[in-house]
C-alpha cells in the first residue's frame, strides 16, 4: 500500500507536495494476470488541496511484457500512464459512491496508480507495426516465412455472388 500524509497541505488552502519513488507491481496488487511489468515502477507526481478536495496528478514509466495481438509473440514495451484523481473525505456528502476517499491525514493512492496502468494499456499491441501475423489456414507466422496458404476464403452465403463475378 501506497499512503501519502496530507497533514500539512490540508492545513494551507493551496497546499501541495511533490513525490517521487518507484515500486514493484506487487506493492500496486499487480500480478502476471493483470499486467505483466518487467522492473520497477518509476512514479512522479504531486497531491494538492483543492478546497473540499485532495487533487492527485501522477505520471507512470515502466515497461511491460505484452503478447502481439496478431501473431502472438511476446515482446517487452515502454509504457506510460498518468493518473488525475479527486480524493474525498470519507465522511464527504458530495462524493459519488466510486470516488476515492481518505481517512483523517492519510491517502491511500495505490488503488489510482494501479487502475490507471491498467487503463493505459492498449487493448491490442503490436510486436511490430508491419507484423503480418498468423495464417488463417495453416497458423504458421507469416513474419518469418510466406507459407503459400490461400487465405481468400468466402462466406458460403456470398458464393452465389462469387459465381457471378466470373462469369
Amino acid at each position: 500500500m501506497i499512503k501519502l500524509n496530507v497533514a500539512e497541505i490540508k492545513k494551507r488552502l493551496v497546499g501541495k507536495t511533490d513525490f517521487h519513488f518507484q515500486v514493484a507491481a506487487k506493492e500496486l496488487d499487480l500480478s502476471d494476470d493483470d499486467l505483466r511489468v518487467s522492473g520497477l515502477i518509476q512514479v512522479d507526481g504531486e497531491i494538492s488541496n483543492a478546497g473540499d478536495v485532495l487533487l492527485l496528478q501522477a505520471h507512470m514509466r515502466t515497461n511491460i511484457v505484452r503478447a502481439c495481438g496478431r501473431c502472438l509473440k511476446e515482446f517487452a514495451a515502454d509504457a506510460e500512464a498518468d493518473v488525475l484523481e479527486k480524493f474525498f473525505p470519507a465522511d464527504a456528502d458530495n462524493a459519488e459512491a466510486d470516488a476515492f476517499t481518505y481517512d483523517s491525514d492519510v491517502v491511500d493512492i495505490t488503488e489510482a496508480l494501479r487502475e490507471g496502468l491498467l487503463v493505459a494499456e492498449p487493448l491490442q499491441a503490436l510486436c511490430d507495426p508491419d507484423c503480418r501475423g498468423l495464417c488463417p489456414v495453416c497458423g504458421k507466422d507469416r513474419n518469418l516465412a510466406d507459407c503459400g496458404c490461400d487465405a481468400a476464403t468466402v462466406d458460403p452465403r456470398m458464393a452465389v455472388l462469387q459465381k457471378l463475378l466470373k462469369s
